[in-house]
């Protein structure tokens, strides 16, 4: 028995023995004790983290750890990971690479306080967190998805709606769970399960290497000045969305970048050399940013709103750039499709290997009908029920026929292509940007 597996043996005897009154706390606290045993004193307490704490200590999880999550998972293929949550399910599924790994009972919100659909990622990590909505209620192996306090947990009454909003559940796979998952994993949360399925179109982005740079011809013996990619890095990462088309809210909104550098109008035909002034630094184009982005060498995220009309792209938490695109039948609905880049299919890095999966159609909120039965006295009482439907519909189109009805510009779409990698995502959705997406986030898309 490998000394992982001996350690989790040791946390379910705990578990049993403080079960009861107090039991719980004392669980927990002999469980981070076992944990920190396997990992790094700096990734014990915290993994990850929200915006303000991107730089904090990343993870080196142990070869023990890797066997043991192998254990419970299985063989795991490398590739991007995928969560998918479903609420009349209560359940939890898990793919990597777009292969499905396991699954687990849960238990998410109930009726009066539910547990949000749409789109979300992990934003931040934590293993030991305490709740300062529910009076520091324990949340161990936190992984939050959205900053106004959803995350996954370890939690109780698996197996029924029960929480406050978050996703509790069995202390063994969240455990194993936080130590397979990264900031920005995805997941998706919907009333049935959703499965991801291989996709294939002609309109998906491909990837394209950035052509060399070819210096301009020395003129009167001085070099000229060539911009790095790291000093783009730099000022990309100061930006803010070019055009911010939807209202944030003041606690996720990211503050404006100003100038400290003020210059005065020199008039028509004045020389900027004679006159002092300096001409004031051009915007960067978004194939500068993307030379910037691809430097880095993480996946981006693109956005496309139906709502705005407009197409967002995001890299590491943060907004790069965004652009106007054309929606054929405007008015008509898309429905919200996510496309996930797994990777690459041949030698040439070019073509990408897709999978997608579509949310399915918001229906109505709740059904009412009248309700008649006889007492025992022979008299017709009669009752109006409300319940809560518990299907989906289909989504308005498939991704085939929402990925035709877009037209991107070509500079965009040069740019995408050179910035696009596997782990990158396509998000379509009659939506716009709402409030969940600001600061330290991805694009969060709320269904309902």
């Amino acid at each position: 028995m490998t000394a992982s597996a001996r350690r989790d043996k040791q946390l379910f005897r705990w578990d049993r023995r403080c079960a009861g009154s107090g039991g719980y706390a004392i669980a927990l606290i002999a469980s981070l004790a076992l944990t920190t045993t396997a990992w790094p004193a700096a990734a014990a307490y915290w993994y990850g983290g929200g915006h303000k704490h991107r730089t904090a200590h990343k993870s080196h999880e142990p070869k023990a750890a890797d066997r043991v999550d192998k254990e419970l998972f299985g063989q795991i293929q490398k590739g991007p990971l995928q969560i998918f949550i479903s609420i009349n399910q209560q359940k939890l599924h898990l793919y990597s690479d777009g292969v499905h790994v396991a699954d687990t009972s849960i238990a998410t919100g109930v009726p009066g306080l539910p547990t949000p659909l749409g789109v979300f990622s992990v934003i931040q990590k934590q293993v030991f967190h305490r709740s300062n909505i529910y009076s520091g209620a324990p949340m161990p192996f936190m992984q939050r998805i959205t900053w106004s306090g959803v995350a996954m947990h370890v939690g109780e009454s698996i197996g029924h709606r029960a929480s406050h909003g978050c996703i509790r559940m069995p202390h063994d796979f969240a455990v194993r769970l936080y130590r397979l998952t990264k900031l920005n994993t995805r997941v998706i949360i919907a009333n049935s399960e959703l499965k991801p399925t291989e996709f294939a179109d002609p309109h998906l982005f491909v990837h394209k290497e950035k052509p060399p740079e070819i210096a301009a011809p020395v003129d009167n013996g001085v070099e000229p000045v060539i911009t790095k990619p790291a000093e783009l890095a730099v000022h990309a990462n100061m930006l803010t969305p070019l055009v911010q088309s939807d209202a944030v809210t003041p606690q996720t909104a990211a503050p404006a970048v100003k100038s400290d550098q003020t210059t005065e109008s020199a008039g028509p035909g004045a020389d900027a050399g004679t006159s002092g002034v300096t001409a004031p630094p051009m915007s960067p184009t978004p194939t500068d940013l993307a030379k910037a982005a691809a430097a880095k060498q993480t996946p981006i995220s693109i956005f496309i709103s139906r709502k705005r009309q407009r197409l967002y792209i995001r890299q590491d938490f943060e907004p790069l750039f965004d652009s106007a695109v054309a929606i054929a039948q405007a008015d008509a609905p898309l429905g919200t499709h996510v496309f996930t880049a797994l990777e690459f299919t041949g030698p040439e890095h070019t073509i990408l290997r897709w999978n997608v999966v579509s949310l399915p159609g918001e229906p109505p909120k709740h059904l009412r009908y009248v309700e008649e039965h006889r007492d025992r006295h022979g008299h017709v009482r009669r009752r109006e029920i409300e319940e809560e439907r518990s299907s989906d519909t289909p989504p308005p189109q498939g991704p085939a026929q929402v990925l035709a009805r877009i037209e991107i510009p070509p500079e965009v779409t040069e740019a995408i292509a050179q910035m696009i990698t596997p782990g990158s995502s396509l998000i379509i959705s009659d939506q716009g940007l709402g409030d969940e997406t600001g600061e330290g986030t991805d694009f969060v898309v709320v269904t309902r």
